[in-house]
């Protein structure tokens, strides 16, 4: 009977210390994800009782703001977002069942989890108030980039190259951010509108990769821009023949006018002289294989995919030929390629992605700074400057005098590309470039989806 009880004691006793044990975890190890998770109505129901803090554009717009209102005979705050559809997938929403955007990224800090300011609230000594985001995005640069790829679908980004500041971002088809709060069932599914093309929708990237190309030839010291090429129509490579564009031919030219008039049958030649690792290489420095430290959720990485899988930048037995023209399994984003341009005309040096500039309290205190942040000298100020004039020329007299803007005397650096697409006689439209080419101050990516050939 002893023995019995003895055995019934020991099981209590260890069911017990499992308990403690399971609860200890949940309300202190894993209490900080359970309180992140999405739908948790403990959690938003708590943050509805925070007046979160304002997004704040760079030309003083505000672009998400709380309002409090009466329930059930108590204050509780609802989000706002006064300026709609505008840069929506930079700024994003937060709700019951999702927080998206910078509304995720600066989560800790718009709804005062940051600091002693939980301690302060938990003692009733501070009102429970989140701190004000400031960005670098400027409503009026956004307005026009969202009005000019409206009605198709694409993305924009636009930043400054000395700072890497994102001064726009856009993606189309978009949606209304007060929408997604308050009827999120309304959004049409046709198009994906809630997917943030410029930092996740991969594209191959075509001509406009010639840029990376060029970079890594001037860097190798085995071509300058004077370097003299043969021409022809065609480049033979055991994986199949290479040809210009439209089947056109070109007789002896410069590395200057290769990129000028964008020559696969140069690009695909200097490709194999460079090999995987010199190519690997130019690749890696400019942010290929990488996740871009951007300040925003469920961004993509640029690079030569196999399914899920990205590949080595400088893997043993690639097709470099086709590689160096933009093609070999390559898909890439517009802030990636936004980032190639940008490094270029800063000098060669990469500068990392960032929409935040500055995080203020309600005091006035600044919490947190969005300082810019180098990510390494991709190819020297010397070799920079020399494909930045190459950049020139392709709008001047090659296949990007579109985007020149003679008439208003500013200089454009930039390359264009055409990337095939699934849908017969359609094709990704690219431009890369900067302005003004003697000192820029914007460097700028575009895609266009589904353009006819």
């Amino acid at each position: 009977m002893n023995r019995s009880i003895r055995r019934l004691y020991l099981t209590l006793a260890a069911g017990f210390g499992l308990l403690v044990l399971m609860l200890g975890y949940w309300q202190v190890v894993a209490a900080e994800g359970l309180q992140d998770r999405p739908g948790n109505v403990q959690t938003a129901q708590a943050e509805r009782l925070v007046d979160r803090g304002r997004i704040v554009s760079a030309d003083g717009k505000v672009m998400a703001a709380s309002r409090a209102v009466r329930e059930k005979g108590q204050k509780v705050f609802e989000r706002l977002y006064p300026q709609g559809s505008l840069a929506a997938h930079a700024i994003g929403y937060t709700s019951l069942d999702a927080k998206t955007g910078l509304e995720e990224t600066y989560n800790r800090y718009l709804s005062g989890s940051f600091g002693t300011e939980p301690l302060l609230q938990r003692l009733n000594l501070a009102e429970k108030e989140g701190a004000n985001v400031e960005i670098s995005l400027d409503t009026r640069v956004q307005a026009v980039a969202q009005d000019q790829i409206s009605g198709g679908r694409g993305a924009v980004v636009a930043l400054d190259p000395r700072t890497g500041h994102v001064i726009a971002m856009a993606s189309s088809p978009t949606f209304d951010l007060q929408t997604a709060v308050d009827d999120f069932a309304a959004i049409p599914d046709e198009g994906g509108p809630l997917v943030n093309r410029a930092v996740q929708g991969l594209y191959p990237p075509g001509s406009t990769f010639k840029v990376v190309t060029a970079a890594g030839a001037l860097e190798s010291g085995l071509y300058r821009p004077d370097s003299e090429f043969p021409g022809g129509a065609e480049y033979e490579t055991p994986g199949g023949s290479i040809r210009n564009f439209g089947g056109s031919s070109f007789g002896p030219h410069t590395l200057t006018t290769a990129l000028t008039f964008s020559i696969n049958v140069t690009f695909a030649e200097i490709g194999d002289a460079l090999g995987p690792e010199r190519l690997g290489e130019v690749m890696t420095a400019f942010g290929f294989g990488e996740r871009p430290p951007v300040d925003l959720p469920d961004v993509s990485i640029s690079g030569r995919h196999r399914g899920d899988e990205v590949l080595p930048n400088d893997e043993e037995g690639e097709d470099t030929a086709r590689l160096a023209i933009g093609q070999e399994r390559l898909a890439v984003t517009p802030l990636q390629m936004a980032m190639v341009a940008g490094a270029v005309a800063n000098e060669g040096m990469a500068m990392a992605p960032r929409l935040m500039t500055r995080i203020v309290d309600r005091g006035g205190s600044v919490v947190q700074r969005g300082e810019p942040e180098e990510l390494g000298q991709v190819i020297s100020p010397t070799n920079a400057a020399e494909l930045a004039a190459m950049m020139e020329d392709v709008v001047r007299e090659g296949t990007g005098t579109r985007a020149a803007l003679s008439g208003v005397g500013v200089t454009v650096a930039g390359k264009t590309g055409t990337a095939e697409s699934d849908a017969p006689d359609r094709n990704q439209a690219w431009f890369i470039g900067f302005a003004p080419a003697e000192d820029p101050s914007v460097a700028v990516a575009v895609v266009i989806e589904d353009t006819p050939s």
